[in-house]
């Protein structure tokens, strides 16, 4: 079973406090740790990929977004799915930018500055590769094709909506140029007062003040953010295979092999 890198033990009564809007690999398993120490649960991609009704209800934000299927999501909305977290990041977040900003707009936001070619470097191994294997071909063209809801086709739709690509080509041309444009416009839209560009290495200091908490007595997360993702990654992939596998035979063995069985009877016949 594939666990939570989440240290909250707690939930969050009073609504969304603070919208953490840069992109992956910008340190966010760290950032997440650290807002969390300062008692603020935060939803990252690792509780969406978990959660089967956060799952579900991100279907169909993206569906009324990006397709035109659906009432397209708003505050109320966002409340039901985000229930008890203080922090939103990370994707599905990200593709929702826009709307979170404008359903919250008494959240604090905050970028992480990282140097971009260090940033590409970990995204393209971190994030893209791992779409680009065997496995997740398999899980997005066929097993999740059976299940519902299906993670990880989500998850590389709303990838691919956030970079402006169509493929895995197209996605990685677009790195830099997204993420430069994307903190760009939260620099352009968002007030000064409401923004806090926190350098990684900074410490507790510049994100104590800006969220008015106490600096804890314990030094600032450093985690091993490659290293934890791409363990959790590999744990997810082969949890999704099998339960891929399981769903194609429930559901997609039989009318395979009955169109295999047809084919093959019409050519004997030939």
């Amino acid at each position: 079973m594939v666990k939570s890198l989440s240290t909250a033990t707690m939930t969050y009564e009073s609504g969304v406090q603070v919208l953490h809007l840069s992109m992956p690999r910008t340190g966010s398993t760290s950032m997440k740790a650290a807002y969390e120490e300062l008692g603020l649960p935060t939803y990252h991609g690792f509780e969406y990929m978990l959660r089967p009704d956060d799952q579900k209800a991100w279907t169909e934000a993206y569906l009324a977004k990006y397709e035109g299927k659906g009432t397209t999501f708003g505050r109320k909305e966002f409340d039901e799915i985000l229930k008890g977290w203080a922090v939103l990041s990370d994707c599905p977040v990200l593709g929702f930018t826009d709307d979170l900003l404008e359903a919250y707009p008494d959240a604090k936001v905050v970028l992480v500055d990282r140097d971009i070619d260090s940033w590409y470097k970990s995204f393209n191994e971190c994030v893209v590769a791992p779409f680009s294997d065997w496995q997740a071909w398999v899980v997005i063209n066929i097993f999740e094709r059976f299940k519902n809801p299906q993670p990880t086709i989500m998850t590389q739709k709303v990838l691919y909506k956030i970079f402006d690509a169509h493929d895995i080509s197209s996605w990685r041309d677009n790195l830099k140029k997204t993420n430069l444009e994307h903190a760009e416009k939260i620099r352009r839209v968002v007030t000064k007062e409401r923004l806090l560009e926190y350098k990684l290495g900074s410490g507790w200091g510049p994100l104590c003040t800006f969220l008015g908490k106490d600096v804890p007595d314990k030094p600032f997360p450093h985690l091993n953010d490659s290293v934890e993702f791409e363990k959790w990654t590999r744990e997810f992939k082969d949890q999704q295979l099998k339960q891929g596998l399981l769903a194609f035979l429930k559901y997609g063995a039989v009318p395979v092999i009955a169109a295999a069985g047809t084919i093959f009877l019409r050519r004997a016949r030939a």
